[in-house]
């Protein structure tokens, strides 16, 4: 299948970083096949866009899982969900604007009724981030993006997942570190690759405007969205099962929910991420996997 790749600049005035995503998006592309093991979508779209155009964005993929989550809990049950949903997208309304402005590198979401991906960056927060003082670091989150909507291709867009875990459309647990550990663990094999050294989009220079936000937590309500510890915690529990199963076994998580990880294993790696010497890699995930993948799927431990 051939890769459309569309990357377009909604705020009329940065053409030189569209330029430069586009250029690196097509010279990265062919290589997160052999990384991750995983195909490409038929389409990548990539979108430079003023903040508040990454309010919206956010919002409204927020907004569409709520309303198919609705549909799918019993119908007693959708006041209830109406409700909650719509205090959730006011907080993260609230929140948004910090984190598009100044603490989100880049976000990829679903565009509602098609099926396909966007990742939106604003040229504020990849200032305020550091990604634009190395293309090293463009470079990487491109890659780490893309990632994401090779996983949303992967599973659907989590509807692999829904039909039996309705709840992770809001409520995302072990799905996050999954996602956000791959990406990281993907973005780190590849720059280790291109570089001959890992590129760790963390070390990025960081402006006084970012740490100030970064120390009040996005605002006064709290950040959105996965922690720092996910990724970090993530990446050492997708890496373990990796080198468990390997790649080809692991990738059936993206279409079977009894795969994902349950609470006590991601438990477990952080634990063994926090030991003085965390050299012991976490075992129940990996174990498990092990397991569903030469005898078939079973139930979460």
């Amino acid at each position: 299948m051939t890769t459309k790749f569309q990357v377009v600049d909604g705020t009329g005035r940065h053409e030189e970083l569209r330029q430069q995503i586009e250029d690196i998006l097509i010279r990265v592309a062919p290589l997160v096949k052999p990384t991750t093991g995983l195909e490409l979508p038929g389409v990548v779209t990539f979108q430079v866009v003023p903040v508040e155009k990454a309010r919206a964005t956010l919002s409204a993929d927020m907004a569409d899982r709520a309303r198919i989550y609705a549909d799918l809990v019993p119908r007693w049950r959708r006041p209830f969900v109406t409700l909650s949903s719509a205090v959730l997208l006011r907080l993260l309304h609230l929140r948004t604007a910090v984190l598009c402005e100044f603490l989100v590198m880049a976000a990829t979401t679903t565009v509602p009724g098609t099926g396909e991906s966007v990742t939106v960056v604003t040229p504020e927060a990849l200032h305020h981030t550091g990604i634009l003082t190395d293309e090293r670091y463009l470079t990487a989150l491109v890659f780490h993006e893309l990632v994401h909507q090779v996983q949303n291709w992967a599973s659907g867009h989590r509807e692999n997942w829904i039909a039996n875990r309705a709840m992770t459309l809001l409520h995302a647990g072990g799905i996050d570190f999954l996602e956000e550990g791959h990406a990281y663990w993907a973005d780190q094999i590849f720059t280790q690759r291109l570089y001959g050294t890992p590129v760790d989009l963390r070390d990025a220079p960081k402006s006084a405007q970012y740490q100030k936000h970064a120390r009040r937590g996005a605002s006064s309500t709290g950040p959105v969205g996965p922690s720092l510890g996910t990724y970090v915690v993530g990446r050492f529990l997708v890496a373990s099962a990796v080198e468990t199963v390997g790649a080809p076994s692991f990738n059936q998580v993206w279409t079977d929910h009894w795969m994902l990880p349950s609470k006590g294993e991601v438990a477990e790696a952080r634990t063994a991420l926090a030991a003085d010497e965390p050299t012991t890699r976490p075992r129940g995930w990996a174990s498990r996997l092990q397991r569903a993948t030469s005898r078939g799927p079973s139930a979460p431990a």
